[in-house]
């Protein structure tokens, strides 16, 4: 497992520790019960030391049907240097370039 370090280390932490704690907020702090939310695979960015994860329900990643969407959940951003996570405001995740 992949060491969480900060900048007094010199170091940043890397995608698959941000991704790990991305997971874990979701489940113990997002997900609820009906409605259990998932990282979407290969949607995500950094911008300057903050990792951005996109995330749906599991019912619509499996589906693929939009009345299983989530609107408005938007993204989980796991601070590099911290490893606080935490769901962006419609404003900021807008910003945001996922291409």
């Amino acid at each position: 497992m992949a060491e969480l370090l900060t900048f007094e280390d010199g170091l940043m932490m890397d995608v698959e520790e941000a991704t790990r704690l991305a997971q874990r907020f979701l489940g113990e702090e997002v997900s609820h019960e009906g409605m259990t939310f998932a990282l979407v695979e290969g949607k995500s960015v950094r911008v300057g030391s903050n990792f951005h994860f996109d995330c749906q329900p599991v019912a619509y990643l499996r589906s693929g049907d939009i009345r299983d969407m989530s609107v408005g959940a938007g993204y989980v951003c796991v601070d590099g240097e911290t490893g606080r996570c935490r769901m962006p405001g419609a404003v900021e995740s807008a910003e945001l370039d996922f291409s």
